[in-house]
């Protein structure tokens, strides 16, 4: 969004720029940069570790929230964004779950990374007793 790259600059392969970003010299590659001039902030293992916690907090936050606003535990299509927290390309999905993997349209590449994909919980319940 607003980026602004230079001519004659090359940004390597499997590279994040982050919005409003000034991209005037190369980008090596697997990497997130943003910044004015951009600057390389991590790498992407780096920041697909980070966004894994940052999930898991956030998935953990929806449930404490959800008990204390319902008094009851979150439902599959209230945990559908966190659903690869305890479902790998092993388990059947619910059909709120399975939507989620149509909605970007690319389904097919979708299930190919989800199957090798290795949850963190056994189950939804093991998520949700960890909660507690």
């Amino acid at each position: 969004m607003k980026t602004t790259i230079l001519k004659g600059v090359h940004i390597g392969n499997n590279v994040i720029i982050g919005a409003n970003s000034l991209v005037n010299k190369d980008i090596p590659d697997n990497c997130v940069v943003a910044g004015n001039p951009a600057k390389v902030i991590m790498s992407l293992e780096q920041y697909y570790e980070k966004r894994k916690k940052a999930q898991l907090d956030e998935a953990t936050e929806l449930v404490q929230l959800y008990r204390e606003r319902y008094g009851t535990e979150p439902d599959d299509k209230s945990l559908h964004e966190f659903f690869w927290l305890f479902c790998d390309g092993q388990d059947e999905l619910p059909e709120c779950w399975e939507h989620m993997q149509k909605l970007v349209g690319n389904e097919g590449q979708t299930k190919k990374v989800f199957s090798k994909h290795k949850k963190m919980f056994v189950s939804k319940n093991d998520f949700l007793n960890y909660v507690k």
